[in-house]
Order: C-alpha cells, then sequence, then structure tokens
C-alpha cells in the first residue's frame, strides 16, 4: 500500500475525514444510548443492544484498519519533523489521534461488540434489580461485566496493579501507585473532620426543606436556574432518567437528565446544575475540535472538576442563594420561608449518608474510596461478584458508621458497574481536588466572582472556564492542563483547605 499522504498537511486532512466518520459513528451510539435511559420502551432493550454494538464495532474497525495504523505511524514518525506545515492545534489533534488508534488495536473488534451488548442489557437489568432492591437480580450481568474488564486490563496492558489499565480509560496516566497514599491522605483527613464535628452543634439548625412539589415544577425551576448559569438550550435540551447523566452528541447538541423526588426539589437542583456543569464544558470546547477524537474533556476527572465546581463551590455558596431562592419560590411557591444563609448552612452540614450524590462535600470522598476498594479488589481476584454487597455494608459501617438497609440503598444505588464502567469513580473524587485548585486560580483572576454569583451575573465566571478549561477539549492531558491553569501539581492541599473553612463556618468551636 502506498504512503497515505505525501505530506503532513494531506496526512491530517485524511486522518480528518476519518475521525469525523468516526465520531459521526460514535455520536449516533451515544444518542442511542441516551434514548434507552430517556424515553426507549422496555421491550426494545435486545435490539437496542444489537443497534449500539453495530455503531460501536463498526467505528473500532474503521480506528484499526490498514489506513488509520498507516496515518498513526506517518504521525508518530514525521510530526516532530513537518509540524510546520499544521497549526499547533491540529499537531495536537494529530497525536491524539495517533495515541487512540494505538488504544483501539490493543482491543478486537469482537470484544468492542461483545463488551455493547452485554453493557445495554445491564443496564436494563440494573434498573430493575435497584427498584427491587434485589442484587441477585444484577448478579448475572455484573459478573459479566466484571470477567469482561478482567479480559479487557489483559488485552491493553498494564504495569503493577491490573486496575491501572482501567483507570488510565478514564485519567489517563493515573495508577493505584498515586491513588492509594492520596485516598489515605483524604480518608485520614476526613475521618480527623468528622471527629472535629461530633461534639459540635451547628450553627445553625437549618436543613434542606423537603417540600410537596410536582415533577414539572422542580424541572422548570432548575432549569430557569441552569439556563441563567449559562447553559445553552438552543443547543442542549434536559430529560428525567433513573440516574442523572449529561450526553454530549456535538457542542451544539448536549443533553442533560436529572431525576425528581417529591419532597425533595434542591436533589432535583443539585443534580441538573451537576450535568450542567459537564455540558457546559461540552459547549466551551474550540468548535474546531468538532468531530475529531480531541473533542472532549481532558479526562473524566477534569470532567467531574467542572461539574463538582458548579454544585458544590457555586451552589452550595451562600451567594449562589441570593440569586436562586427568588426563582425555586417563583416555582415552587409552597416552598418555605428560607434565607440564603439558612441554605448554605443547611447545605454544607456534615452528615454521613447511604447515597453517595446525596453527600455533603466531606463525606463524599469516603463514598468514592468504598468504590474504589472494591473495584480494586475485584480486579486483584481478592474480591468475588456475589461478595459484593457484604463487602460494600463493612466498608459502608468502617468509614460512613452507617448501616446499609437494603442493596438500593447500597451496592445498586450506582450506574457506573451497569455501563462496564470500571476505574470510573477516582475521577469524582480527583475532580473534587481539580476543582479546589481551579477554584484558587479563578479567585486569583476574578476576587469579586463571589459578588457575580450574588447577582446571578454568570457570563465572565463561564468565560473564564471556557478560555482556561473547556476551549481546550482533550488535546492538553490533564496533567498538563492543572499546570497550565494553577502553576501547581495536582494535590489535595486546596481542597482541604476550602472545606476546612466551611466546616468552621458551619461548626464554630466557640
Amino acid at each position: 500500500m502506498s504512503e497515505p499522504a505525501s505530506n503532513c498537511r494531506r496526512a491530517y486532512d485524511d486522518a480528518l475525514s476519518l475521525m469525523r466518520t468516526v465520531s459521526d459513528l460514535t455520536s449516533a451510539a451515544a444518542l442511542l444510548g441516551w434514548d434507552q435511559e430517556t424515553y426507549m420502551p422496555p421491550l426494545a432493550a435486545q435490539a437496542r443492544a444489537e443497534q449500539i454494538a453495530t455503531l460501536n464495532a463498526l467505528a473500532h474497525s474503521m480506528m484499526t484498519d490498514e489506513r488509520a495504523v498507516r496515518l498513526a505511524e506517518y504521525f508518530e514518525r514525521e510530526l516532530h519533523s513537518s509540524a510546520e506545515e499544521l497549526t499547533i492545534l491540529e499537531t495536537r489533534i494529530a497525536r491524539v489521534f495517533a495515541r487512540d488508534v494505538r488504544r483501539a488495536l490493543k482491543v478486537p473488534e469482537e470484544f468492542v461488540r461483545r463488551k455493547s451488548q452485554v453493557v445495554v442489557l445491564a443496564q436494563e437489568a440494573w434498573k430493575e434489580a435497584r427498584a427491587r432492591a434485589s442484587f441477585a437480580k444484577f448478579y448475572n450481568d455484573l459478573r459479566a461485566l466484571v470477567e469482561l474488564s478482567l479480559h479487557e486490563a489483559e488485552l491493553r496492558g498494564y504495569q503493577g496493579h491490573p486496575y491501572n489499565a482501567l483507570v488510565d480509560l478514564y485519567e489517563p496516566g493515573m495508577t493505584v501507585e498515586t491513588l492509594d497514599p492520596l485516598f489515605d491522605r483524604l480518608e485520614q483527613e476526613t475521618l480527623r473532620i468528622l471527629d472535629y464535628v461530633k461534639g459540635l452543634s451547628p450553627a445553625s439548625n437549618a436543613a434542606v426543606p423537603r417540600v410537596s412539589s410536582t415533577g414539572q415544577e422542580q424541572l422548570l425551576a432548575a432549569r430557569t436556574i441552569v439556563e441563567a448559569i449559562g447553559f445553552n438550550f438552543s443547543a442542549g435540551r434536559v430529560d428525567i432518567s433513573a440516574h442523572p447523566f449529561c450526553t454530549s452528541l456535538a457542542t451544539s447538541d448536549v443533553r442533560l437528565t436529572t431525576r425528581t423526588a417529591d419532597d425533595n426539589p434542591i436533589s432535583c437542583l443539585l443534580g441538573l446544575i451537576h450535568e450542567a456543569g459537564h455540558g457546559l464544558y461540552e459547549q466551551g470546547i474550540d468548535p474546531t475540535l468538532e468531530r475529531t477524537f480531541a473533542r472532549d474533556g481532558a479526562s473524566m476527572g477534569i470532567h467531574e472538576s467542572q461539574s463538582l465546581f458548579w454544585e458544590n463551590i457555586i451552589a452550595r455558596s451562600e451567594e449562589f442563594w441570593e440569586f436562586a431562592l427568588p426563582i425555586i419560590e417563583r416555582f415552587i411557591p409552597q416552598f418555605p420561608t428560607m434565607t440564603p444563609t439558612m441554605m448554605f448552612y443547611a447545605l454544607n452540614r456534615v452528615e454521613p449518608s447511604l447515597i453517595r450524590i446525596e453527600a455533603d462535600e466531606v463525606t463524599y470522598n469516603l463514598h468514592i474510596i468504598i468504590r474504589y476498594r472494591i473495584e480494586k479488589e475485584l480486579m486483584a481476584g481478592t474480591l468475588n461478584v456475589a461478595e459484593i454487597p457484604e463487602r460494600w455494608n463493612v466498608l459502608v459501617r468502617e468509614l460512613l458508621g452507617l448501616d446499609v438497609p437494603d442493596d438500593a440503598n447500597g451496592c445498586l444505588q450506582d450506574i457506573h458497574w451497569s455501563l462496564g464502567a470500571f476505574g470510573y469513580f477516582p475521577s469524582y473524587t480527583l475532580g473534587k481536588l481539580y476543582a479546589a485548585m481551579f477554584r484558587s486560580a479563578l479567585l486569583k483572576a476574578m476576587p469579586d466572582t463571589f459578588d457575580h454569583v450574588r447577582r446571578g451575573e454568570f457570563a465572565a465566571i463561564c468565560q473564564w472556564l471556557k478560555e482556561n478549561i473547556h476551549h481546550w477539549g482533550r488535546t492538553l492531558c490533564p496533567l498538563e492542563l492543572v499546570e497550565q491553569v494553577t502553576g501547581r501539581s495536582l494535590a489535595e492541599k486546596d481542597f482541604l483547605e476550602y472545606v476546612w473553612e466551611k466546616v468552621m463556618r458551619v461548626y464554630p468551636s466557640s
């Protein structure tokens, strides 16, 4: 076969054509996945499994055919000497292309098709199991997914722990050798905070209001708030699903979901703000990256930093509620009288709880550590799938001091395992650390940030995030991006200072 292009420009144009086709296929598969979680009739699961498997397998075959391999080899060989023929951004896109082709080559098409099929059916099994609080209903599907993940780790290869191969899919370059000591330090500091608050009374007894409201009322209030924050509904939409998520089909087509609870409109709001943080990231990516392999977040940890920035750092601040409370009261007139200060205290109390997505900022990391340990043990072969509920309950008792009443409030509460997303959970804690570091950098650049929040003026904040984080897509790796934005390497210092500051306010020692 002749060289795919005679120079770097022609090779790039050829790669761009291929990336556009593959991106269209993966977007179509993502749309089918979004429909599965929102509107698909239950009996369509088997047909949907085949449809998504076909699209994913076709995209994979294009990424691993001779044309793609020769292009990847060309970029690896020539980019350093032919970079003047491409812009800096195009050079970075070419590097992402070559890296993704190399990754895809490690996994055969048959495996991609099989995993896609199993995941679609497992999602339906998980929904039923969670509704019935029965791990047994999910056991066979979960066992198949664990076996597939173990096989994938072997296919992709790893050094050290087999879990490294899976973590790397979501956080490139991250390993258990880095995560173990990091998580150990966070666990110890979290337990120290819990010990501190144990003998203290909060400065306010205000609690998050539990008020009867319709799903429509909750959704209208939440949608109005995230639109004011900056999410563009001309390029997106919001729907209801069992577990909130964000699906991006293009920078101009970003789908959010949330869930409602009859007596808890704040849960619906925070869930949608979290997903809107993901959505703002997707809408803020440089349009030049559209339909390339670089049109995505730098990593899942960086992606989670954006959702957690808005959900926690912004939406749990007192200033945010000066803006948000009038909107809540307009759409939910029965909402009890609350002040912004009361909402701040209510949302920042430290109370161990069973459900991860409803956890406070301090104990949230313990929820991630529980999942991290279980996943790591599954991949090491020291824990069997059948032992997950018992192991889960033991860890919840040890770290959170709570008894798990049933599987729905325990090991079935998250959708991630039904997606085959082993290795994803550490991204949440990494996201919290990244978010705190970005907060420090933002406050240095814009000291009046929270005056903007108080007034409901979010454009300047969104613009800073877009220019410094969103714009780059995958053209920078996560640690490069963090260094570029903050001038420092990943550390837990900013996060711990941030949460201690809140804790000391909510639980004054005297």
